[in-house]
């Protein structure tokens, strides 16, 4: 997340503040929402049970934040109104859909939601990740996880390079900055491609 409050675009940086509309997809505990929250912002996010939806909700109210709506929904099915959002947040998820139809459908969900001139910051898995090292290969960026966790056996669409990820998000998007990060966390290797992007003018 420090990408958004870095100096590390080269355009223009989204205005982060008390008005701003944020939105996460596949927010989990909800604490990519906290540096938002604490300048003020209204912050939303999507889960895709009910259940995780109730925990990201509660575990944001109670470390004291009121701005929050946290609603059950998707990449390709998110529940709210068209325009809505200044921001949205694609961390990790997004690999998650199963091939490129599905990966397009969520893009062009995200520009649905997005205002125009609003921005995205997305990150996927890059190929040195050990979960795209250890998967099986099933079509084209279409990839079956193997010998990870809990998610063996899912489908996913990974980007082996950053010119796909380019190519995809221009679809929708303009002035499309692009980085990658890789670590080493004990003894697995993660590797993550970055972008931020804007939704085009009207």
């Amino acid at each position: 997340m420090k990408v958004l409050f870095g100096g590390y675009l080269k355009g223009p940086k989204p205005k982060i503040g008390v008005g701003t509309k944020v939105l996460d997809i596949g927010c989990g505990f909800g604490n990519n929402l906290l540096p938002f929250l604490v300048k003020g912002c209204d912050c939303y996010g999507v889960e895709i049970t009910d259940d995780m939806s109730k925990l990201a909700y509660e575990n944001l109210r109670n470390r004291g934040f009121e701005n929050i709506h946290i609603k059950t929904g998707n990449n390709k099915s998110i529940p709210f109104e068209g325009e809505e959002f200044d921001l949205i947040i694609s961390n990790n998820v997004i690999h998650y859909e199963k091939n490129e139809e599905s990966f397009l459908a969520a893009l062009r969900e995200y520009s649905r939601v997005l205002k125009s001139g609003g921005g995205l910051y997305l990150t996927t898995a890059g190929p040195e990740h050990d979960i795209y090292v250890n998967a099986k290969v099933v079509g084209a960026h279409q990839f079956q996880i193997n010998n990870w966790d809990f998610r063996d056996g899912e489908q996913c669409f990974y980007l082996s390079n950053l010119k796909y990820l380019n190519f995809y998000l221009s679809k929708y998007f303009e002035d499309i900055e692009l980085g990658q990060v890789t670590e080493k966390l004990m003894q697995i290797n993660l590797d993550f491609f970055v972008s931020y992007c804007r939704k085009p003018e009207n």
